[in-house]
């Protein structure tokens, strides 16, 4: 309710878009070139800026980053070059520079300019082994988790994990990539959880333990998510 004006102030803007989640924040616009998409975003940004001055808050000019969508096939000399930065005017501390960038992490998606969901899936891979190797730190000197209580952490803690993000990312159109990147992090925690060899098949373990390889669970996820 606090920044509901804010929210209002941004269903004026034409071609722009306002999203706040806690202390984060995003401004989207669409124009024909780059230069003047990046100008249009500078001057709603300082409008941004005077509502919180107004109100006794401040935005973060070490954490303000800019970065540029552009299709992969567009033509430069009509769309704009490359944007290596851009100046605003700020109430509370004078002019400052926006420094662009090629990727950049908003709500705990990794962003790429290009939309390509590579770092992002590395990132939540790696995150996921290292979680699942903490999880065998749980029981005692002699014996770890029974298979029960394993499976539940595993849908508990590292499905979550693995899966975060997937609604912004995900399409089943050629990303097999990804999904074998995600599948490869999944095969290493039921080889864990089953304590059998790294070169049992992974098929009959997907099977024994009742979790769907991530072919499956993704879509499931995206269907639950739109119902």
């Amino acid at each position: 309710m606090y920044t509901l004006s804010l929210l209002a102030l941004a269903t004026t803007w034409t071609h722009s878009d306002l999203s706040l989640y806690v202390d984060d924040g995003a401004i989207y616009t669409v124009s024909v070139t780059t230069s003047t998409a990046m100008t249009h975003t500078c001057t709603l940004y300082q409008d941004v800026l005077k509502w919180l001055h107004k109100n006794g808050l401040q935005a973060d000019s070490a954490k303000t980053e800019l970065m540029v969508f552009r299709p992969s096939r567009s033509n430069p000399n009509l769309s704009g070059g490359n944007i290596h930065g851009a100046r605003y005017t700020d109430p509370s501390t004078g002019t400052n520079r926006i420094t662009t960038v090629t990727s950049l992490q908003y709500l705990g998606v990794h962003i790429d300019h290009c939309l390509n969901w590579t770092k992002h899936v590395t990132i939540i891979a790696t995150r996921a082994r290292s979680t699942i190797h903490g999880v065998t730190l749980l029981g005692n000197s002699i014996h770890g988790l029974d298979l029960l209580n394993w499976r539940k952490v595993y849908n508990a803690l590292i499905i979550p994990v693995l899966t975060y993000g997937t609604q912004v990312w995900y399409t089943g159109h050629r990303q097999k990539g990804l999904i074998a990147h995600l599948q490869t992090a999944q095969n290493e925690g039921l080889h864990k959880m089953t304590g059998v060899f790294k070169t049992t098949p992974i098929d009959p373990l997907h099977n024994l333990i009742g979790i769907p390889p991530i072919s499956y669970l993704l879509p499931k996820l995206m269907n639950t998510y739109s119902l």
